[in-house]
């Protein structure tokens, strides 16, 4: 029998067994089981509990000190309650909404959902954020280890037919739709979808591109897609459309899309379109607003308190909308003046003359049956879903995926969407209050945090909360019981 050094030895324990592997010592979990056939206890080996060095002792491993934590959370006796009550008084038709279309996942969507919204988790933790709140009383049992998830993930990502059903659900008739592309960086090369490619911001990465879709009716996001990253927008808008069952919608593109060849592709699907150009384009005549002659425009519509005046001509079957804003054109020919003065060495006065018709306008290139006031203020929405893609990316903090995986991925962008519904009801919560200038839906969910349910006794209890989250509450007119 081999004869370990004192040092090692010391560390044994009941229940554990001491081993020398590779000229290094580990602790195991032994038991032992009666063996009907041989007539004798047989010894099992259990899960490795730690190594030993002469140097540092017994170093406990992190599977170990992780099943412990894990053991010391279910016996957590003071819990997050604010977020988690909010989400079931308030948001109750999602738990009623996910449980039509995903009967078997209802419940791990929802917590998953909550932990990304309240503290942008990784799925690393989110078994640790949910033992923290009243989830896992309203939820027993969940199984939310990252062995599980990664089951999880895989499983629900194939069910891409419910997930558009479920968007189908915030269908509005004659609704006004957004769409919008982005890109998410992947930390993984190992899918398909992930390509080496050029980023939005002109670098290039791995990535896998998104496609979004905003309702400006409901205020809420209505869809998205997983794309390849070396796909560009204009090839997934027409699949995008039919997928999600949209009749008659116009795609609103950013400045920096026009080109010839993305109007042709455009015409090519068949597609209705709204795309502005800058306005050094040579497709845009500026001459009516040179002549200073309200005569020779169309007409004018009121927008925002400003007056917008504009007139329309035909360019190769499309076409061109100029509008003017003379509010506008005067805050930036003033601007450009004080820049001739500041900095004479950048602009001169030979440039403003050469600008001075350009400034207030915007040009819009279309092929819609919208009259132009319409088109005006479908373009100005669009400002909407680039701010959902600006909450999505950074303050839901998920601009990366470290996903593995499409169906894991699918998973992570169907969880984020739920993440970014909410804190857009949330918004519009405020906004009905009239709280968006002193409250983000940042501050509330902080506000929210701090609400906690304490058990005493073996029973639940509210514990006590400041008065300036009270007095939120209130405003609001959301009670915590």
């Amino acid at each position: 029998m081999a004869t370990h050094p004192e040092w090692a030895t010391k560390h044994k324990r009941k229940g554990a067994e001491l081993r020398l592997i590779g000229g290094r010592y580990y602790l195991y979990e032994v038991t032992s089981k009666w063996d009907p056939v041989k007539k004798r206890p047989k010894k099992i080996t259990g899960k490795l509990l730690g190594r030993i060095t002469k140097e540092e002792g017994f170093i406990e491993s992190e599977k170990a000190r992780l099943r412990k934590q894990s053991l010391s959370l279910s016996k957590l006796t003071v819990k997050e309650y604010g977020i988690t009550s909010f989400i079931f008084s308030q948001l109750g038709e999602y738990e009623n909404l996910l449980k039509k279309h995903f009967p078997d996942h209802y419940k791990q969507i929802l917590v998953l959902s909550y932990g990304r919204l309240a503290y942008h988790s990784p799925m690393k933790n989110m078994e640790f954020h949910y033992h923290h709140s009243f989830m896992s009383e309203r939820y027993k049992r969940l199984k939310l280890s990252p062995k599980h998830l990664s089951v999880f993930l895989r499983e629900f990502g194939t069910q891409r037919e419910q997930i558009v059903a479920f968007f189908k659900e915030f269908k509005t008739e004659k609704d006004n739709i957004l769409f919008d592309g982005t890109d998410l960086l992947s930390k993984s090369k190992l899918m398909g979808i992930t390509q080496y490619s050029k980023s939005k911001k002109g670098s290039y990465d791995f990535l896998t591109n998104l496609m979004f879709a905003f309702s400006v009716d409901l205020q809420l996001p209505v869809y998205y897609r997983l794309l390849p990253g070396n796909i560009k927008d204009i090839k997934a808008f027409k699949l995008c459309l039919e997928e999600l069952n949209v009749k008659d919608a116009a795609v609103i593109a950013d400045k920096g899309f026009y080109s010839q060849k993305n109007i042709e592709g455009l015409l090519a699907g068949q597609l209705k379109f709204i795309i502005p150009l800058k306005r050094n384009s040579s497709l845009i005549n500026y001459q009516k607003i040179a002549d200073s002659d309200k005569k020779s425009f169309d007409g004018f519509f009121i927008f925002h308190k400003k007056v917008i005046w504009y007139y329309t001509y035909p360019v190769d079957g499309l076409k061109m909308n100029i509008y003017l804003d003379e509010q506008l054109k005067t805050e930036e020919s003033k601007d450009y003046l004080n820049r001739v003065k500041r900095l004479p060495d950048k602009y001169s006065m030979e440039d403003f003359y050469h600008k001075q018709y350009q400034f207030g306008t915007i040009a819009m290139l279309h092929n819609t049956d919208k009259d132009p006031e319409r088109v005006y203020v479908n373009y100005k929405s669009r400002m909407q879903i680039e701010k959902m893609i600006d909450v999505f990316k950074n303050i839901l903090e998920a601009d990366s995926s470290y996903m593995q995986n499409e169906q894991a991925l699918e998973t992570w962008m169907f969880i984020n969407h739920i993440a970014l519904h909410w804190y857009y009801r949330i918004y519009q919560l405020l906004a009905k209050f009239d709280l968006t200038k002193k409250f983000s839906p940042r501050d509330f969910i902080l506000f929210l945090k701090e609400v906690r349910k304490i058990k005493a006794n073996n029973v639940w209890m509210n514990a006590e909360i400041t008065n300036k989250t009270q007095k939120l509450l209130d405003k609001l007119n959301i009670p915590i019981t």
